[in-house]
C-alpha cells in the first residue's frame, strides 16, 4: 500500500509534536528551552536524513493536555494520527485507513511521514544524560558589595521650600537700580516740591511710555482721603533720584515737631488754668477799684491773648498737616528729618490712578501676573487685588506671602501654600488653626504616613469626644485604612444611641459581602436590640431590605418579630409591614382594617 500526503486547510488530528530541523543536538536543546518546554515533560526522537549516517533533525513529542505550547519560532508542528504516525500540520494522509489497518501496518513505535525524507520509524529516544556533561563546580568566595544609595525610579511627591520675604522682594522690586534712568523729560525733584506742571509732564510721559514710567515707581495712596472721589496723597517710597533718597509718610510734620508742639500747648494750657484759678480767688465784690482792679484787667487781657495764640497755633498746625477733605498732598522727607507738603488736585490724582489700573489690566491680559500684582501692591496699595491677581496666575506662593504679610489672613495663606505645593509652610499654618485633618492629608502627600496618622488620631479623638462616631469612622477607614476600628466605632455609636440609626446604616453599608451582611444583621439584632431601640432598628433594616434580594428574607422576619412585640400597645406600627410586602397588594387593606378595628376596640 502506498501512502501519500495532501495539503488541506485544516488539521484532522491533534498537534502533539514539533519538528526541529538541525543536525546539532545543541540546537535542539536551545530550541526546546526557547519554546519553554521542560526536558522532563517531553520525549525527543532523532530523525534520520536521506543519506546514511545523516541526521535530519529531531521530533519533540509532548502531551497537549499537560503542556501549553503556542510560539514555536521557526520550527513546525506535526499532527499525530491514531497515536501512530506523525505528519506535518495542514496535511492529510491518503488513502484513509481503518483502525485495523493502522494496527496492522504500524508497529508499537512512533513513525514519521515527511515529504523531504519519506517514511521513517522513530525507535531511539534521545537520552540527555548521555549527551550533557555537568560543569565542574568551583569553590568561589562571594564578596558582598557595600550598601549603596537607592535611586528612586519615580517621583512620589513634589514640594517647595520657600522664603516668603524673598518672594515678596521679587514682586515689590521688579526693577533694579541699573534699569532706572536719569534721562527723563520731567524733574522728579520739582514734582516732589509740588510743581503741578512737572506732574503734567510725568502724566504725558506715562502715556507715551508706561513701562518706563513704571520704573519711577511713584506709589499712590488709595487709602483714606483718596477714596470716594476725593483728592489723594502721593508718596515716594525709596525712589533714588539725583543722589538723594526720598521717602514720604502719612504725616506732614516730623515727629519731633509734633512732640515739641504738643509739649508747648500742654504748658500753655497749664498756665491758663493757673491764671483762671488766681482770678477766681480774687474778691470781685470789693468796691476797691485800685490796684486789684488793674490787676484783674491785666489778667483778663492776658487770658484773651493766650486763647488767640492757641487758636492761631492750632490753625497753623492744621494747614501744614496731612491731607484734608477735598485735597491731596505730595510729601517728602529729607535726611534732616524736616517735612513739607502741598496739595494735588483730585483730577491729577484720578488720572494717575486710572493709568495704573489700565496698565495692570494690560499686564493681566498678557498673562504677566507678577507685574500686574506689583502695580496693585506697590503703586495702588490694593493688597487684596494683588493677591487675587497672583492666584489667577497660579503664583500661589507669592499670593500666600501677600496674604500673610499685608492682609494678615493666615487661613487664606495656608490654602495658597497648599495649592503651590509648599506643603511644609501650609502644614505649619494649619497647625495654628488646629486643622489636624488637613495636616494629616498633607503629610500623606509627603509620604509621611506615620506623622499623618498622629494627626488623624487627634481628629478621631476630637470627633469621639463630641460623639461624632460616623465622622470618626470615616477618618479610620479612608485616612488610616483601618476598617475594623471604623466598624467598632459605628457599633459603639449604635449601642450608645449617639446618632444610632446613621451609625448602624453605615455599619451595614461597609459590609460588601451579602452573606456577611445577613449574618451581621442577625447578630446585631440578637445582641443589641431591646424594647427601647427596636423601632429604630426596624427603620434601619428597611434600607437593607431594599439593598439586595438575598437580604429580604432575614430583614422581613425580623420586622415581623418587632411588629408582633409592639402591635398590642401600638397598633399603628402595623403600617411598617407594608414596606416589607410591596408586592402584596392586599397588605395595605389588611393593615388599614386592623388599625380601624383596634381603634374601635380602644374607643369602646
Amino acid at each position: 500500500m502506498k501512502l501519500k500526503l495532501s495539503i488541506t486547510a485544516k488539521n484532522s488530528f491533534p498537534k502533539e509534536g514539533i519538528l526541529i530541523t538541525s543536525t546539532s543536538p545543541g540546537v535542539w536543546l536551545h530550541e526546546i528551552q526557547t519554546i519553554g518546554l521542560s526536558l522532563d515533560a517531553v520525549k525527543v526522537f532523532p530523525v534520520p536524513g536521506v543519506k546514511a549516517n545523516e541526521v535530519f533533525g529531531c521530533l519533540v513529542v509532548f502531551n497537549p493536555g499537560k503542556v501549553n505550547v503556542t510560539d514555536i519560532g521557526k520550527n513546525n508542528f506535526c499532527q499525530l494520527a491514531e497515536n501512530k504516525l506523525f505528519i506535518p500540520e495542514n496535511t492529510i494522509i491518503e488513502p484513509r485507513l481503518t483502525k485495523e489497518e493502522w494496527h496492522t501496518l504500524f508497529s508499537e513505535h512512533y513513525h514519521l511521514l515527511h515529504p523531504e525524507i519519506g517514511f521513517v520509524e522513530l525507535k531511539d529516544e534521545v537520552l540527555w544524560q548521555d549527551l550533557l556533561q555537568a560543569p565542574v563546580e568551583k569553590d568561589t568566595e562571594i564578596l558582598e558589595p557595600s550598601k549603596t544609595i537607592s535611586i528612586p525610579q519615580f517621583i512620589s511627591s513634589i514640594r517647595y521650600d520657600i522664603n516668603p520675604e524673598k518672594i515678596l522682594e521679587n514682586i515689590e522690586e521688579p526693577f533694579s537700580e541699573e534699569e532706572k534712568t536719569d534721562d527723563l523729560p520731567f524733574d522728579l525733584q520739582k514734582i516732589m516740591n509740588g510743581n503741578q506742571a512737572e506732574m503734567d509732564k510725568f502724566l504725558a510721559f506715562f502715556d507715551k511710555n508706561p513701562e518706563l514710567a513704571l520704573k519711577m515707581a511713584i506709589p499712590l495712596d488709595t487709602l483714606g482721603t483718596s477714596r470716594g472721589g476725593n483728592d489723594g496723597k502721593f508718596s515716594f517710597d525709596g525712589i533714588t533720584y539725583g543722589g538723594g533718597s526720598f521717602r514720604g509718610g502719612g504725616n506732614t510734620m516730623g515727629s519731633d515737631s509734633f512732640d515739641s508742639g504738643s509739649g508747648s500747648i500742654f504748658l500753655k494750657i497749664v498756665f491758663v488754668l493757673f491764671v483762671l484759678a488766681s482770678v477766681r480767688s480774687c474778691d470781685l465784690r470789693s468796691t476797691n477799684l485800685g490796684i486789684d482792679s488793674v490787676f484783674v484787667v491785666i489778667v483778663v487781657i492776658a487770658i484773651v491773648a493766650l486763647l488767640v495764640a492757641l487758636a492761631v497755633s492750632s490753625s497753623s498746625s492744621g494747614s501744614s498737616g496731612g491731607a484734608t477733605s477735598g485735597s491731596g498732598s505730595l510729601g517728602s522727607k529729607g535726611s534732616s528729618g524736616s517735612g513739607n507738603s502741598f496739595l494735588v488736585d483730585s483730577e491729577r490724582f484720578a488720572s494717575l490712578q486710572n493709568r495704573y489700573e489700565k496698565l495692570a489690566e494690560s499686564f493681566i491680559e498678557k498673562k504677566e501676573y507678577a507685574r500686574a500684582a506689583h502695580i496693585y501692591m506697590k503703586l495702588l496699595k490694593n493688597y487684596y487685588k494683588a493677591a487675587e491677581v497672583l492666584e489667577k496666575g497660579e503664583l500661589y506662593n507669592e499670593a500666600a506671602a501677600v496674604h500673610l504679610k499685608y492682609l494678615k489672613n493666615k487661613n487664606k495663606a495656608a490654602e495658597c501654600y497648599e495649592k503651590g505645593r509648599a506643603y511644609n509652610q501650609a502644614i505649619e499654618l494649619y497647625k495654628e488653626f488646629n486643622n489636624y485633618e488637613k495636616v494629616g492629608d498633607l503629610y500623606l502627600i509627603l509620604n509621611n504616613k506615620k506623622e499623618a496618622d498622629t494627626y488623624f488620631y487627634k481628629v478621631i479623638e476630637s470627633y469621639t469626644n463630641h460623639f461624632q462616631y460616623v465622622k470618626a469612622s470615616l477618618v479610620y477607614r479612608n485616612k488610616i485604612q483601618d476598617g475594623k476600628q471604623a466598624q467598632d466605632l459605628l457599633l459603639k455609636g449604635w449601642k450608645e444611641n449617639r446618632d444610632g440609626a446613621n451609625c448602624l446604616n453605615n455599619y451595614f453599608a461597609n459590609i460588601k459581602s451579602v452573606e456577611k451582611a445577613s449574618e451581621a444583621i442577625t447578630a446585631v439584632y440578637n445582641d443589641t436590640v431591646a424594647e427601647i431601640n427596636s423601632e429604630l432598628f426596624l427603620q434601619v433594616i428597611k434600607h437593607e431590605f431594599n439593598r439586595h434580594e438575598q437580604l429580604e428574607e432575614v430583614t422581613k422576619n425580623i420586622a415581623y418579630e418587632i411588629v408582633a412585640d409592639k402591635i398590642d400597645k401600638k397598633p399603628e406600627i402595623a403600617s411598617e409591614l407594608i414596606h416589607f410586602n410591596q408586592k402584596n397588594k392586599s397588605m395595605v387593606k389588611d393593615v388599614m382594617r386592623y388599625k380601624l378595628k383596634a381603634k374601635n376596640k380602644y374607643q369602646n
